[in-house]
């Protein structure tokens, strides 16, 4: 299954689930009284209840959105799924718990956590389908007001997944690693250029790929269209020469030589 897109790993849309999720799960059970909760919790302490979960779920989410924001994952939509699954289930452990310190019930831990997971689920299930719909919508709205010559164009993010260059694919010379950073090395207007990026060459592999550039060696990405000749120095090394002056060889790895010749 596809990659979600990457405005869901975005600051913002993280920070709307902190905020969203919990007031609609206070306003929906304050209002709406579901699964006869009513009848669990003491009436007249009902909204100081409803309250404190409310602050439970506000405190697991930011956790878990905070997590989900800094952690380099890659996910798809399924996994984003059980990710939200796995949210409803964290706060359910703590709200489980506070509901079996608090209420005088002959009830054990654990059905007070299906209890918790089910009233989670079925409330903030609205919620979640709410902004994942609208953060797809948005990203395809703003993908579809690009011009057509915006599908070629790469954009590259840093490691906390916010937009920092962008470039069309053809003047991409190579990319190349260095420690916790990427130089991609392009052509602007005839001059080369280097823009620094403070991020690893894992996470722009799937970039890289679906734009024509190639894995030549262990640190480099290179531009099948600007090489100009593979080479050989006398110690038998391989490098690549480009199409461009001033611009230094790229070193070929053998394991890699035999795919680039054939893209040639």
């Amino acid at each position: 299954m596809s990659q979600i897109p990457r405005l869901f790993r975005r600051f913002v849309p993280q920070l709307l689930h902190m905020i969203a999720l919990p007031l609609f799960f206070f306003a929906f059970i304050l209002i709406y009284r579901p699964f006869n909760l009513d009848t669990l919790v003491e009436s007249q302490w009902f909204g100081v209840h409803v309250t404190i979960l409310t602050c439970i779920i506000f405190a697991s989410i930011v956790l878990m959105r905070l997590l989900y924001y800094f952690l380099p994952l890659k996910i798809n939509y399924t996994l984003y799924i059980f990710w939200c699954v796995g949210e409803v289930l964290f706060t359910s452990f703590f709200s489980a718990l506070y509901l079996w310190l608090v209420l005088n019930e002959p009830m054990q831990y654990f059905d007070f956590l299906a209890l918790a997971f089910k009233y989670n689920l079925f409330t903030l299930i609205i919620p979640y389908s709410l902004l994942a719909l609208s953060i797809r919508v948005y990203d395809y709205h703003m993908g579809s007001n690009q011009p057509e010559t915006a599908q070629n164009r790469m954009r590259f993010y840093d490691s906390k997944h916010n937009l920092k260059f962008v470039a069309i694919a053809e003047t991409i010379l190579y990319i190349a690693a260095e420690e916790n950073y990427i130089n991609i090395h392009y052509n602007d207007d005839g001059k080369n250029k280097c823009y620094v990026l403070r991020n690893s060459m894992k996470s722009v592999e799937e970039l890289c790929l679906t734009n024509g550039l190639v894995r030549c060696h262990r640190s480099y990405y290179i531009n099948p269209s600007h090489i100009r000749i593979l080479r050989k120095d006398k110690e038998g090394v391989m490098f690549a020469e480009l199409d461009v002056d001033d611009v230094q060889d790229i070193p070929v790895s053998r394991k890699f030589y035999n795919n680039l010749a054939e893209m040639l």
